[in-house]
């Protein structure tokens, strides 16, 4: 009978480690999708500013992106450069209502 009880308190020691470690897992594959998806946002933002027809402005646009049932903030800061045809922009992508910054991606444009 004690060798039983041993063997059980030896199986509820392996299982709630692995438990920690599965929720552990867990928590990265969301963190890892969450930033994946941001880059999407990121680079879908960035291709939509390098391929349109007039020059962007400079300053800061705050906008929002859906990206597969996600919402998110998107700031786009364009800023010149030491070159006057050619623009910095900076896009910063966070998950809507989150202080966390998931992705920042800086790209240049040139004028059309």
């Amino acid at each position: 009978m004690l060798e039983v009880l041993v063997a059980l308190v030896i199986l509820a020691v392996e299982l709630a480690a692995l438990m920690r470690s599965l929720a552990g897992a867990i928590a990265t594959a969301g963190a890892l999708r969450d930033r994946t998806l941001a880059l999407w946002v990121a680079e879908n933002r960035l291709s939509r500013v390098a391929t349109i027809i007039r020059w962007p402005p400079l300053g800061r646009r705050h906008t929002s992106a859906r990206e597969d049932g996600r919402r998110f903030r998107v700031v786009t800061q364009v800023a010149g450069t030491a070159l006057p045809e050619i623009r910095r922009v900076r896009i910063t992508v966070r998950r809507m209502r989150r202080r966390q910054v998931l992705m920042r991606l800086v790209g240049f444009v040139r004028e059309p």
